[in-house]
């Protein structure tokens, strides 16, 4: 009995102190807060809470056992009022319903009457072995049931609007719901579960000694502008528990001074796994907490580039058309006869101009996809229309190189596709013309076809092929296989990246295929017919 009643003493103190402290610590922080003030309040009852029931229950003398046990359960109906106010401030104030206010304050200033002043709650007490057994009256469900109601009116004013706090208003918000689940979850099981069950309070000193949680995180929370994930609280929480497990077991239930030697060791150690346990835990967030905020860097900094692209495309695109516009009409002889070597040179400047403004329009469309702003302009089509389209268009390279050139047209004609015709265009035009360039002898072929739900075109040739890693990174911005970097260095890798890019918002997929070095490749675009409807 010494041991039971040395080690309640110490809870209550330990509560005591610290809720003290931490009632003073949140008042000094912002004493013209109201949320501050209410916390000092609301703080000052909870440890009135624990000091009354410690009192009733230990107390000798029946009578001030009785007054004790009635302060213990009308302290708690005032603490209501205060933690409804709470409620309403935290984490920023809510609209106050008046009425409902007025509503709170007279229901629990009636239970602290009732219970303090009737028999309707507690009718008296019974001396037992362990201490003072409160007699409840009749009219205990009239207490219980505003408790719950209130408890629920409380919790849905703290979470009623928690989708639309900042993230670290939610963080605030959970650390208080930790706290409370604690608290309420002690409470139901040895104040309310053990009591019904029982039929005694032998063990309300447990469920009364758990609000040193919802105070300690909840004074963090109010204080704090930045807080610690709730992983680490958590982990923190479960360490310090078993650490007070250990503790109590080793000093206050083991007798034998070896055991005690033997658990102590125990305890240190637990302690210094334990902190290195929360210290990894912090170093592990700390490091994601650093990703994430690069990343959220990488991404303005991703976007300013895009726009940036975009921007410095729409001005150098004006001045290159007018001066292609220029150089074909001075070539025509437009104003007047200029010389032939005249002629040969700027022949020589109208094609790299060309090249220049063929790279400004693949970088505006690289820069509007990133962004997010490049439009498809859908239309029923016969995909094998632009498939010819191409052909035509690209025979006399391949026939100047002497390559076997074939389009395979389908026969009957395949299904109209909604699609981007001019898009679609691009990248089959892009890719037969990969093909023409990087084939020196053989053939190229065409091929078009329905599969399924889908128009399958491919393209093969018996050119420099890919290895496994290129076929893998092929579609990459800015990435070319070696034959490209070998035999066409003035390319930019951004031709493969922009078809992907427009096959993907078309709802198809592109692929290659290639069995190596110098065997050729096999490009595919597969697009679906019905998801492309309008």
């Amino acid at each position: 009995m010494n041991n039971v009643l040395l080690i309640n003493e110490s809870l209550v103190f330990l509560n005591v102190v610290v809720g003290c402290l931490l009632a003073v610590w949140v008042l000094l922080a912002n004493r013209k807060e109201k949320l501050n003030q209410v916390f000092f309040i609301m703080t000052i009852l909870l440890v009135l809470w624990v000091i009354f029931a410690f009192l009733g229950s230990f107390t000798k003398e029946p009578q001030k056992a009785l007054i004790w046990y009635r302060l213990n359960w009308g302290i708690v109906a005032l603490f209501f009022i205060a933690a409804y106010f709470f409620s309403i401030y935290f984490p920023k104030k809510i609209t106050e319903n008046r009425l409902l206010t007025k509503f709170v304050i007279i229901l629990c200033s009636l239970l602290f009457l009732i219970s303090v002043f009737s028999n309707l709650i507690i009718e008296g007490v019974a001396e037992q072995e362990w201490g003072m057994e409160i007699i409840f009256g009749k009219g205990k469900l009239l207490y219980y049931i505003p408790i719950f109601f209130l408890t629920f009116l409380i919790l849905y004013n703290l979470f009623k609007e928690y989708f639309t706090l900042t993230k670290q208003e939610r963080l605030k918000v959970q650390y208080v719901l930790i706290g409370i689940l604690i608290f309420a979850l002690a409470n139901l099981i040895f104040n309310v579960g053990f009591t019904v069950l029982r039929g005694s309070v032998k063990f309300q000193q447990l469920g009364d000694y758990s609000v040193i949680f919802p105070l300690i995180f909840t004074a963090y929370a109010i204080v704090k502008k930045e807080l610690f994930g709730i992983k680490v609280v958590l982990t923190a929480l479960l360490v310090g528990l078993i650490a007070i497990l250990i503790f109590v077991d080793t000093f206050f239930l083991t007798n034998k001074f070896g055991f005690q030697i033997i658990k102590g060791t125990l305890l240190v150690l637990f302690l210094f796994f334990g902190y290195s346990l929360i210290k990894s835990t912090l170093k592990e967030i700390k490091l994601r907490e650093d990703l994430e905020k690069a990343y959220q860097e990488l991404k303005k900094l991703d976007v300013a580039k895009s726009e940036f692209i975009s921007m410095a495309s729409h001005q150098l695109r004006t001045p290159l058309t007018a001066i292609k516009g220029y150089i074909s009409m001075i070539i025509e002889e437009t104003y007047g006869e200029i010389p032939e070597k005249v002629k040969e040179k700027l022949q020589n400047v109208f094609i790299s101009n060309e090249r220049l403004i063929k790279i400004v329009n693949t970088l505006l469309d690289i820069s509007k996809i990133e962004l997010g702003k490049l439009e498809l302009k859908k239309e029923p089509i016969q995909i094998e229309d632009i498939v010819q389209s191409c052909y035509e268009e690209l025979k006399i390279i391949a026939q100047e190189k002497g390559l076997t050139f074939i389009f395979e047209k389908p026969q009957p004609p395949l299904p109209k596709v909604n699609v981007d015709p001019i898009k679609i265009r691009q990248v089959f035009l892009n890719l037969i013309d990969n093909a023409i360039k990087y084939t020196f002898k053989g053939e190229v072929r065409i091929n078009l076809l329905k599969k399924g739900a889908s128009i399958l075109f491919s393209v093969k040739d018996s050119g420099a092929g890919l290895t496994k890693k290129e076929e893998e990174e092929i579609f990459q911005s800015f990435t070319r296989g070696s034959a490209g970097l070998n035999y066409f260095i003035e390319g930019a890798g951004l031709g493969l990246s922009i078809a992907k890019k427009i096959v993907e918002l078309h709802k198809g997929k592109i692929w290659v295929e290639s069995e190596g070095e110098n065997k050729g490749s096999t490009f595919f675009v597969e697009i679906p017919i019905e998801s492309n409807k309008t």
